[in-house]
């Protein structure tokens, strides 16, 4: 029927309906293709358009996509990576002001003058202290654990007597351990001093204590950082 109603239009009808019906189908099939094209490009996953998918193994679709995974994957690896260069940054931080806090295995001695040192740096409104002597004892009893000879870390205690009344005492105390180089008192023994009487005044008075003291440090030698000089 509806090649009789083709037959039956005119020359002029029968031209008009042959160039509006490809002209239609070209719009359409256009309306379609613009549509995905537009997607190209601005899609946040950089999709292709719909109408090139194919899952196929050798298609370039199939290969973009799993070369988008291998990128996704390394980018993975490099944000995990940044994240632990900082962490690795932030520790060596730490161990290099901890290792600016410890002595040089050079610096025994100057580590002894700076413990006879603080006991004179001790105001005489704030109490007395008097050095008696100080002997170096590397890795001995009274050390917490040394290592032996040629490790990076060496245990030092010194051997320390003191004189002095009980405010200086542990103000003498105080400093060694809030000390910018590290030390810590790791044992102490305090022999009470005489007590007496003033003759002029009879008030009781307290004879300086006798204070025996060990006083822990860890010298370090860069020469044998990461086993270098063994």
């Amino acid at each position: 029927m509806a090649a009789r109603s083709f037959k039956d239009l005119n020359k002029h009808q029968q031209l008009a309906i042959l160039v509006a019906v490809p002209v239609l189908v070209c719009a359409t099939l256009g309306w379609f293709i613009y549509g995905d094209l537009g997607v190209l490009g601005r899609d946040p996953d950089d999709h292709l358009p719909s109408f090139v998918h194919r899952e196929l193994p050798d298609s370039l679709y199939t290969q973009i996509g799993e070369t988008d995974k291998e990128i996704a994957t390394q980018v993975l690896i490099c944000l995990r990576r940044e994240a632990r260069e900082k962490e690795l940054k932030a520790l060596q931080g730490e161990i290099a002001q901890a290792r600016e806090r410890l002595p040089l295995e050079s610096e025994k001695a100057e580590m002894r003058k700076m413990i006879e040192q603080l006991a004179r740096d001790i105001s005489s409104d704030i109490g007395k202290v008097a050095v008696l002597s100080v002997r170096i004892d590397e890795g001995g009893a009274g050390g917490r654990g040394g290592a032996g000879a040629g490790a990076e870390y060496q245990t030092v205690t010194y051997q320390t007597s003191i004189s002095g009344d009980l405010n200086g005492i542990i103000k003498y105390i105080d400093l060694i351990e809030k000390n910018l180089r590290f030390m810590t008192v790791n044992s102490i023994a305090i022999k009470p001093g005489a007590m007496g009487t003033d003759p002029e005044t009879h008030k009781l008075t307290h004879g300086s204590h006798a204070v025996q003291m060990n006083i822990v440090t860890y010298t370090y030698n860069p020469a044998l950082q990461a086993g270098g000089g063994r």
